[in-house]
């Protein structure tokens, strides 16, 4: 495959022998969609159980079977994941990435970073995404709790020095609890759906995608981003590295201890978005690898301050960081 035609018009694509000549490049696009949902569809119906003789075929299939929305744990099943070949190839990537790539730049940012400083900065970015838990603490109907993370938005903005330290829980008792429009449509009775690796963001699921998009709207972070690319992100990048500072070695023991790593990951952000949506933001039950808290070894540095209690964050909080260490 060769891509000809001069910059100053349109590329078109050389499919070689075949039937067609030159193609457009959007039309080429197309082509390869269609084929890959035809190659889909094929490996379904080659797995589809075949209808025993003498049945009612017209009994044979349930269409609700394959609601998209199901919860996988209302009918005691596995996360569905049909998709297993693509997330396993973009589990790798991401493993590769934080291997050779952010967790030697966190490490070296450790060391230069007092364990203070960075969770001034952890606290910093938490603040900017009050917002996001406002308004789904609302959408959930949590009255209250909508009005503590406001109270906590203003108190940290003013007292806070703009959200670098956590008064509103140090000074106020005013604990935060987690919110996202994947947990909100969760809490409305919305299944999981299937599951979805995706490169850079990490382990997510068809609901929490979509509720990314959702949230992306008052995330400053997504604003920032698509404003100007470069600010936004490099307030990604420093949000991660300084986020994974905080939790080195959880990833790797979640990995080196298990069988599959791949699944471990997978079952384990299952078990932590469960947990968020029956548990409506309560950070207890939130798994190391999963949370922002930071690790033993760093909150054994400094001793004494609310700021440090383990608090789980929500994918959104998260964006960068769910495969890495430490959502």
């Amino acid at each position: 495959m060769k891509i000809s035609g001069s910059s100053s018009r349109k590329r078109k694509i050389s499919l070689g022998g075949l039937p067609g000549g030159d193609l457009p490049g959007w039309a080429a696009a197309l082509l390869v969609i269609l084929l890959w949902f035809a190659a889909v569809g094929m490996a379904g119906a080659a797995v589809e159980p075949s209808v025993e003789e003498g049945a009612d075929e017209s009994w044979s299939h349930d269409p609700w079977e394959s609601d998209p929305w199901a919860d996988a744990a209302d009918k005691g099943k596995a996360l569905a994941d049909p998709l297993e070949p693509f997330n396993r190839l973009f589990f790798v990537i991401n493993d590769q990435l934080y291997f050779y790539a952010l967790k030697p730049l966190a490490t070296g940012y450790a060391k230069v970073v007092p364990a203070d400083i960075r969770f001034c900065v952890r606290s910093f970015f938490r603040n900017l995404l009050a917002p996001v838990r406002v308004a789904n603490h609302l959408l959930q109907g949590q009255l209250a709790a909508s009005g503590r993370e406001l109270a906590r938005f203003a108190i940290n903005s003013s007292i806070g020095i703009g959200g670098l330290v956590d008064s509103a829980s140090r000074n106020f008792g005013l604990e935060g609890r987690n919110a996202d429009f994947g947990q909100t449509l969760g809490v409305y009775g919305f299944g999981e759906g299937l599951y979805l690796h995706w490169p850079i963001l990490g382990p997510s699921t068809l609901r929490d995608t979509v509720g990314l998009v959702g949230d992306g709207y008052l995330n400053p972070f997504s604003r920032a981003l698509m404003a100007d690319s470069g600010v936004g992100a490099a307030a990604h990048g420093l949000r991660t590295i300084n986020t994974v500072s905080l939790n080195l070695g959880e990833y790797e023991r979640l990995v080196d201890s298990a069988f599959d790593p791949y699944l471990a990951v997978r079952d384990a952000y299952w078990q932590y978005r469960r947990n968020q949506v029956g548990g409506w933001g309560r950070s207890g039950d939130v798994p190391a690898v999963f949370s922002q808290a930071p690790g033993p070894k760093v909150a054994e540095a400094v001793v004494g301050s609310s700021d440090f209690q383990a608090r789980g964050e929500s994918p959104v909080e998260t964006a960068l960081v769910p495969v890495f260490a430490g959502r």
